[in-house]
């Protein structure tokens, strides 16, 4: 017979706040504190109308649009994420616009639209007008992405079996549905994408495997959370699926099933990832007095820790449209700025500026430039500081052109489809058009005009000597020049670390300075662009074996013409496209903590590796 000291509640770990709700709410807390109420939050910050309770005790006023909050107010957006179209619609009305979407929920955001670029077909496996689902389906245009909540509803959709499909999950899924659906997905559709990792939460994977383990045991499971919670909701069908069919969701202690617990000797209880301690709390005493002994689980710890929201509103960005909208402005932008710096005094050797002007505008691909300034939007550096940037780092890269044009190089005839800068004047010129061009570069970041902030001046000018001396690119050069007799990957990657990475980590470098970012993030941009020059090198190598010098604009097969071994020639075409996609994968996994911003950066990375010239 049970005795009273037998009874126990089984406390589930992890249970109650995630990091992601944990930020959202400390976003709206700050705001109210720096700016005063009223702060407006478009619909509930999270799922649980007790901390929305709390928020608007606090001065916090929750409405449904934004169209009826007055111009200029300070606005939040939830965790949930948002359409693009409200994001619109709320900067059109001078808005103050914080976005506290969960960076869990903005990765999925940046995955659809990286699909939809490629040509993809989304499926997106989630709950029909769940507002995560809502937000992602608002990231692109109408038909653009069906909703899978279960297997059949593949049945529904009317695309053939040869479309190129990827899928995206909502991060509250339950873990066991969502890997039926996916199974599904394979069985129909062969050109699949996936995300390189689970878009299901860590928390809502924990709560779900927590509760999974205590309802084996138990005779009856609470789970404490609010009933527009979705992950709430999932906790009851996961302990309902793992054996125990009593399962309820409750509030508070006062929807405590009091008749189904007289009978019950152990409990499960857990709290959805929306839902504060102390209500955990409250049941737990309502239980206690009626006998039941508390017991902590073991469980996943959980040390997941994100930014906290930036209060600085949101903005539109300098740089805006397709990557080819962006590439032609600052095109545009950059020969401006590169034309005012060659200068047009007449006391000035007229041959060398000419050449200078050759070698360094019309012409190119600005990938660097382009990265300074994708960089510089992300942090919210200035697109006018961006732009010097970059066009100092054209100008390097132009004089490392020059030169390995040169006879005693390359003796390369053609590039970027016309005369090399030594065929078009001659050498004595290109030589000295190069070491004017590199003087120029580090005249235009000395220069007031491009930071107000005299030691960000002197770092950059650091930071660019670096790339460019003996442990960057000049060192790459020799070691190009002159490689070992039997070089294996690793002496290439080396070498293609300095040759070509330096520089474009010296772009992602240059533009973290310019704005607000943590250790952690530039560690992680860094990151990016040391794989990205990875990328743009082995990428090069590949075209020099299967080009069209008239699309690639240069001779192609110089490196097996000269003896030297490339990337393509040590691992072979396959074996050079599958470390390509490898760092590809680790470029994209660098900027998933920074969520859709990071968009413009990940067509930069999409664009190395698909690159024809």
């Amino acid at each position: 017979m049970d005795t009273q000291a037998e009874r126990r509640v089984l406390l589930a770990n992890p249970r109650g706040f995630c990091a992601g709700v944990e930020r959202a709410i400390d976003a709206v807390e700050r705001a109210l504190e720096q700016h005063g109420a009223p702060v407006y939050v478009r619909r509930a910050i999270v799922h649980n109308q007790e901390v929305v309770n709390r928020l608007e005790g606090l001065g916090a006023v929750f409405v449904q649009e934004v169209d009826s909050i007055p111009p200029g107010a300070m606005t939040i957006l939830s965790a949930h994420g948002s359409a693009r179209a409200v994001k619109h619609a709320a900067l059109n009305r001078n808005l103050r616009v914080v976005d506290a979407i969960c960076p869990l929920v903005a990765k999925v955001h940046a995955e659809v639209e990286g699909w939809y670029r490629a040509g993809r077909h989304v499926l997106l496996i989630g709950h029909q007008g769940h507002p995560e689902i809502v937000g992602t389906l608002g990231q692109l245009p109408a038909g653009a992405i069906s909703v899978i909540a279960h297997p059949s509803d593949l049945d529904m959709l009317d695309l053939a079996p040869n479309t190129a499909i990827a899928y995206a999950v909502q991060t509250t899924f339950a873990v066991n549905d969502a890997e039926a659906i996916i199974a599904a997905i394979k069985a129909r559709f062969p050109d699949l994408a996936a995300p390189r990792a689970s878009d299901i939460c860590y928390a809502t994977t924990n709560r779900q495997k927590a509760i999974t383990a205590i309802a084996m045991q138990a005779d009856l499971v609470l789970v404490v959370g609010d009933t527009m919670s979705s992950n709430a909701r999932r906790l009851v069908e996961v302990a309902q699926a793992a054996g125990c069919p009593q399962a309820y969701l409750v509030t508070n202690a006062t929807d405590i099933p009091h008749e189904a617990i007289t009978h019950a000797r152990i409990i499960g209880l857990t709290a959805a990832a929306s839902t504060p301690e102390p209500a955990v709390r409250g049941i737990c005493d309502a239980l206690m007095q009626q006998g039941f002994a508390l017991e902590e689980t073991e469980g996943a710890p959980e040390r997941v820790r994100f930014r906290p929201v930036s209060l600085e509103p949101l903005h539109s960005p300098a740089l805006s449209g397709t990557l080819e909208d962006r590439l032609s402005r600052l095109r545009t932008d950059l020969d401006v700025a590169l034309n005012e710096a060659i200068g047009q005094d007449g006391g000035r050797n007229r041959r060398l500026a000419e050449a200078m002007r050759y070698a360094v505008t019309g012409a190119g691909k600005r990938f660097r430039a382009l990265l300074v300034a994708a960089v510089a939007d992300l942090v919210g550096g200035s697109y006018a500081h961006a732009l010097r940037i970059g066009a100092a780092i054209e100008c390097v890269h132009a004089q490392s052109l020059v030169h390995d044009d040169l006879p005693c190089m390359d003796d390369d005839d053609m590039r970027r489809g016309r005369p090399t800068l030594h065929r078009k004047f001659d050498e004595a010129t290109a030589v000295l058009a190069g070491d004017a061009l590199l003087a120029l570069a580090f005249e235009i970041l000395a220069d007031e005009a491009t930071h107000p902030n005299g030691a960000l001046r002197a770092r950059l000018v650091l930071s660019l000597a670096r790339a460019v001396g003996q442990d960057g690119l000049a060192g790459g050069q020799m070691m190009d020049l002159y490689p070992p007799s039997r070089p294996t990957p690793q002496d290439v990657f080396e070498c293609q670390s300095r040759k070509t990475a330096a520089l474009i980590r010296f772009a992602v470098e240059a533009g973290s300075m310019l704005g607000t970012c943590s250790a952690h993030e530039q560690e992680n941009l860094l990151r990016f662009a040391e794989n990205l020059g990875l990328v743009f090198q082995i990428r090069d190598d590949i075209l020099d074996s299967i080009g069209d010098a008239a699309i690639v604009g240069k001779a192609l097969q110089k490196d097996a013409a000269g003896g030297r071994k490339n990337a393509a020639m040590l691992l072979g075409l396959d074996g050079a496209a599958h470390q390509v996609s490898t760092l590809e994968d680790a470029c994209h996994e660098a900027l998933d903590a920074f969520g859709p911003k990071a968009m413009p950066l990940r067509d930069l990375a999409r664009f190395a590796v698909n690159r024809m010239h």
